[in-house]
């Protein structure tokens, strides 16, 4: 029998904002990963590795994502943006009640 892999937990704060951003864009517009990869033709795993924060997508290819989820490239940075903004906040809030 053949073991599981680990599954890769992703450490960056900005590669995680990608995956968090791109899935909350890609719920909201009721796509499955399977849907937003045939619109952008890329293998349905890239999406799920995007997503995890697995894989840092290149400009092009978060151009092509936000294509596909029909809204401005620029929409999805700037939420990115505000997501690193909120779970910066968290973290220094979670550490001052710490000490």
């Amino acid at each position: 029998m053949q073991r599981r892999q680990k599954q890769i937990q992703p450490t960056d704060l900005k590669m995680k904002a990608i995956g968090a951003i791109v899935r909350e864009f890609r719920e909201s517009a009721g796509h499955s990963q399977e849907r937003l990869s045939d619109e952008c033709g890329f293998d349905r795993t890239y999406i799920s590795r995007v997503e995890r924060g697995i894989i840092n997508p290149t400009v092009g290819r978060l151009w092509q994502i936000a294509d596909a989820l029909k809204t401005p490239l620029s929409h999805l940075t700037k939420r990115m943006e505000l997501w690193i903004a909120d779970q910066v906040r968290v973290s220094k809030r979670n550490g001052a009640k710490r000490n």
